[in-house]
C-alpha cells in the first residue's frame, strides 16, 4: 500500500510526544543509514570468552538469569 509524505506526516502528528524521539531515530536511519554503521565484531573469541558464554548458557537453563520483561517493568516503574 503506497503512502503519501502528507499521510505519513498526518500518522506523525498522532503520535504521542514519548514515542517520537523512538520514530524520530527510525527516519533518521532510513534516511542516512550509513551514520549508524556499527562494524561487524570479527575478533575471535578468547578461553575467556568460551567460558563466560558456557557459564550463562548453564544459568540461563538452570533459570538463574533475570528476565528482560522484568528489566523493562523495573526500569518503567
Amino acid at each position: 500500500m503506497a503512502m503519501s509524505k502528507k499521510e505519513l506526516n498526518n500518522l506523525i502528528d498522532k503520535l504521542s510526544d514519548k514515542d517520537v524521539p523512538l520514530v524520530a531515530d527510525l527516519v533518521k536511519r532510513l534516511i542516512h543509514p550509513a551514520d549508524f554503521y556499527i562494524p561487524y565484531d570479527d575478533e575471535p573469541l578468547t578461553e575467556d570468552d568460551i567460558q563466560a558464554i558456557k557459564e550463562g548458557r548453564e544459568e540461563f537453563l538452570k533459570g538463574e538469569t533475570i528476565n528482560l520483561e522484568d528489566i523493562i517493568h523495573d526500569l518503567q516503574n
